[in-house]
């Protein structure tokens, strides 16, 4: 690099407009012959750009020049060793840590020899070498943490020291990034002597890219074309990238405005450029995630709209950019993405994920119908129907393939269907040993082609992707043959796919609208910028959590630290913030509730606005995005029709001949659950592993009870023979202990929860004992049917927990409630009618009662008014079953109480109703 010159453009400027005109001032005589020229530029978000430049300033066709990455580069110009495959590196690695196992203890190999890959990679591309001493590079050690010696020292340096040398020598220097910087010198060094290399964009190179650079001919004319600032806060990536490369910056004149200004007076090295004029930027808060993902489409939208030809969006926020890319492509604008997506959020991973998902879990029937709906899978419809409807939600079928079969004869087209996924998973070798790895993929492999995704795949753009990377991990299985347990390999596939990204083709897609990170924005000059998830955890972002070497560490080896990389983000920042005239800034809390944290060097900027009087907050764009009046919609063939509540009447044939206490209840709730469940007889779907909600809790001690009263079926303890006295209340204790222990013991074993339960059962224990201690009957029965005739066709039925009968012959009906029971207030307004229902199922009984089984309840017992509550609820049941008999409508109420539990929202559209 002795002739290498180093200009620095400043971060206002337009790098690839200002480059353009200078290759074609330079190189005027040749044109419009430019083959002689090489730009070589950060990324191909940048080559875009130039391309074009060179194209509008040329005005002609031009020959040349190469515009391309280092990466590229080297691959064109250079001749160095074939790169061992990423994969089948970490295969080495494992190897040498199953050789080396004293060192790593109960570890997880194949999780260290990720970490392990990815720290030798980075040694190698910033051209760290190590001491082949483990003396010397512990002493190197011990000066960069500057502490005692600590065996903790000796251990890492031991570890990383042996792992490296067997790394280096299992590799023989044709890691990938080894290879890559082999490559690269030999291409710098094969430049010819009338070539002309411009480097323009970079901000920094690793320490391999720096020495291949040094290895350029003396007479090759080479020239780095910096952009950015070269004094000030964020000026200082660029000052020490120039150390780097052994050069003074040659500074060139750049157009002086406002923003410019007031930038150096904030992020200056002084207060010399301290001005009151306004940046002619905003910032936006947003209320959360999918909140601020609506600003930036709507700010983009608007750009547009306002005839900006070229946006750009600036984010570290994947999971923002991947909704923002759907709200545009919902309005038909298509992103140019150059960070693409993570392989793994594609459909065709997940249809991978669930195929594999079902297999392990023995078709356990949620990830199996993922697989079957996935779009990659042919099933019949009329098949996926009968599978899902009648054997999983109906029977209850929750997994097993041989379960499907036995339910699934008389249909024809199902069994055809399980017969296909019967034999994939045949194709896949048994989990019950370890094996080759090799076996495993191939055995993937087998299944997938039995399952037809794999020619589903073929025909998918992220499917081909992902085919790349199974067969990428079959090469490194053949060369390096390994055992594993399916465990082993499945994680190890499931971090390949998450490891790799997917670029759509770019091509046909709207060249206006470029989603790029800070890194990606190198060169960036557009209309409108929108710098979207601008938080401290974004910019300048968090720690990496590099499991080996601190910060200082780092340094003191030759790699990146945490100070490095937040210098860079700012000096990438300041170019940003500059790189459009329209720019707005937006960010939000990450979850719900927390506060959302500004990054500092933005919320520096807006302080000392702030300070100046100048407010930059945009309140407007936060409140108009993802309103009705910004959403995009396709127009309306017709006006939307009004919808009233919902008021059906049922034939009288339809009508229930037996009315239970519950639909007694659903009645007087609201009059459409009543229709729904009782005339319609309409379920709501019960999935076969759905947790257990707080009926089955009390399933379970009403069989507790009614086993403590009288003799069941099952086999469960004898029943306590005698009442329950102050005499005898131990031994009765110890029984309901016994017979609870039994009930719960089928659950225990399955369900955690049960834990839950058992504990608040046997709570309930004492205060159930003092009630049964006052009571009197002659005789108790549990869990007793009723049924009996109450209008003309019709009649009542019920199931009292517990019925007492007294010596005068009267009954008291007991119902346990483990959960909150109604009031007194709502029983005798007749709004909670089970206990009033109860009494209207004997004329011999004379009390009723509510027995809570929680600590913090009271008893409800009604005896001396029953009778008039009684003929007061039993004269609206009858009118009521007459109306209905005649046609009467059975209205949805739209009760906020009813609404919260009902299982036929859905039906009534209750959101959609519109009344005067």
């Amino acid at each position: 690099m002795n002739n290498a010159r180093a200009l620095l453009l400043p971060p206002q400027a337009d790098l690839a407009g200002r480059l353009a005109q200078a290759i074609l001032a330079r190189h005027r005589a040749d044109l419009p012959d430019l083959s002689r020229v090489t730009v070589l530029l950060p990324g191909t978000a940048a080559v875009s750009s130039l391309r074009r430049q060179l194209g509008a300033q040329a005005a002609t066709a031009l020959l040349g020049p190469h515009l391309l990455t280092l990466q590229q580069f080297a691959a064109e110009r250079g001749s160095g060793p074939l790169p061992v495959a990423p994969a089948e590196c970490r295969l080495i690695l494992v190897e040498a840590l199953r050789r080396y196992r004293n060192l790593f203890p109960g570890q997880n190999l194949w999780q260290l020899a990720e970490a392990l890959f990815a720290l030798f990679e980075e040694l190698s591309l910033n051209a760290v070498v190590l001491p082949e001493d483990i003396e010397a590079f512990a002493g190197r050690l011990l000066t960069a943490y500057g502490a005692r010696p600590l065996a903790a020292l000796s251990r890492e340096a031991q570890i990383i020291h042996t792992l490296w040398r067997a790394f280096l020598e299992e590799t023989a220097g044709r890691s990938p990034a080894a290879a890559y910087a082999a490559t690269l010198r030999a291409a710098f060094a094969d430049l010819c002597p009338d070539e002309t290399v411009y480097l323009a964009g970079y901000d920094t190179l690793a320490g391999a890219e720096r020495t291949a650079l040094a290895a350029a001919p003396a007479t090759t004319a080479l020239e780095v074309w910096l952009h950015g600032r070269g004094e000030g806060r964020d000026g200082a990536a660029i000052l020490a990238f120039c150390a780097q490369l052994g050069r003074e910056a040659e500074p060139l004149a750049g157009p002086d405005d406002a923003r410019t200004r007031f930038l150096d007076s904030v992020l200056g090295a002084s207060t010399a450029h301290t001005t009151a004029e306004s940046p002619g930027f905003s910032i936006t808060f947003a209320d959360g995630p999918e909140h601020e993902a609506r600003c930036v489409d709507l700010a983009v939208r608007q750009a547009l709209l306002d005839g900006c030809a070229s946006v750009a969006v600036v984010t570290e926020d994947r999971r923002l950019a991947r909704r923002l890319r759907a709200l545009l492509e919902r309005a038909g604008i298509e992103l140019q993405d150059q960070g693409g997506w993570a392989l793994s959020t594609s459909a065709a991973a997940a249809a991978l994920h669930a195929w594999l998902d079902s297999f392990e879990r023995h078709f356990q029937f949620r990830p199996l119908l993922a697989l079957l709906k996935s779009g990659f899978f042919a099933a019949d419809p009329q098949a996926l129907r009968t599978l899902e409807r009648d054997l999983v939600y109906g029977a209850g079928l929750e997994s097993g393939l041989e379960r499907y079969r036995s339910h699934a004869a008389a249909h024809p087209a199902l069994c055809a269907l399980l017969e296909q996924l019967t034999q994939a998973a045949r194709a896949m070798p048994s989990t019950n040993r370890p094996r080759l790895l090799r076996d495993w993929m191939a055995g993937v492999e087998r299944s997938l082609q039995e399952l037809g995704l794999w020619q589903r795949f073929e025909q998918d753009e992220a499917g081909r992707r992902l085919i790349e990377i199974l067969r990428e991990l079959d090469s490194a299985f053949a060369q390096r043959p390994q055992s594993a347990d399916w465990r082993e390999f499945r994680a190890l596939l499931d971090r390949a796919v998450e490891r790799a990204t997917f670029v759509p083709p770019q091509a046909t897609r709207d060249r206006r609208v470029r989603l790029l990170t800070l890194e990606q924005s190198a060169g960036l000059h557009c209309d409108a910028l929108i710098l979207a998830g601008a938080t401290r955890a974004q910019i300048p972002g968090m720690p990496a959590g590099e499991p080996f070497f601190n910060q200082s560490v780092r340094g003191e080896l030759g790699l990146p630290n945490l100070g490095q990389r937040h210098a860079l983000n700012l000096a990438r920042l300041r170019r940003v913030l500059q790189a459009a005239p329209r720019l707005h800034i937006t960010y939000a809390a990450e979850q719900p509730g927390e506060p959302a944290q500004l990054s500092p060097w933005i919320e520096a900027i807006e302080s000392h606005a702030l300070s100046l009087g100048l407010s930059m907050r945009d309140t407007e764009l936060a409140a108009q995005a993802g309103t009705a009046a910004t959403e995009i919609a396709t127009p309306a063939g017709a006006p939307a029709q009004q919808r009233s509540r919902p008021a059906p009447a049922a034939p009288e044939r339809q009508l229930p001949l037996e009315i239970s206490a519950t639909a007694h209840q659903r009645l007087i709730d609201c009059p459409y659950q009543f229709f729904a469940h009782s005339c319609l007889r309409l379920r709501a779907e019960q999935a076969p592993d759905e947790d257990p909600d707080r009926s089955d809790y009390g399933q379970r001690v009403h069989r507790i009870l009614e086993a403590f009263t009288q003799r069941v079926k099952e086999p469960l303890p004898d029943p306590f023979p005698v009442p329950v006295s102050f005499a005898n209340r131990e031994q009765a204790q110890v029984r309901l202990q016994e017979i609870a222990a039994a009930v719960f013991a089928p659950d225990l074993q399955s369900r955690a929860l049960a834990h839950v339960w058992a504990t608040e059962f046997q709570a309930s224990i004492p205060g159930l004992l003092d009630w049964l201690e006052l009571r009197t009957a002659q005789q108790v029965r549990a869990e007793v049917q009723y049924q009996r005739d109450f209008v003309e066709g019709r009649s009542l039925t019920g199931k009292a927990d517990r019925v007492e009968i007294l010596s005068d012959g009267s009954l008291t009906l007991v119902d346990y409630k483990t959960g909150r029971p109604p009031k007194r207030a709502e029983v005798e307004s007749g709004e909670a009618v089970q206990l009033l229902h109860y009494a209207l199922l004997d004329p011999r009984v004379a009390a009723v009662e509510y027995l809570p089984l929680r600590e913090d309840q009271k008893t409800l017992r009604i005896d001396a008014e029953l009778e008039p509550l009684r003929d007061a609820v039993g004269g609206r049941l009858e009118r009521s079953l007459h109306a209905l008999a005649r046609g009467a409508a059975m209205p949805a109420l739209g009760d906020e109480g009813s609404c919260a539990w009902c299982d036929y929202r859905g039906l009534c559209r209750r959101g959609d109703w519109h009344e005067p």
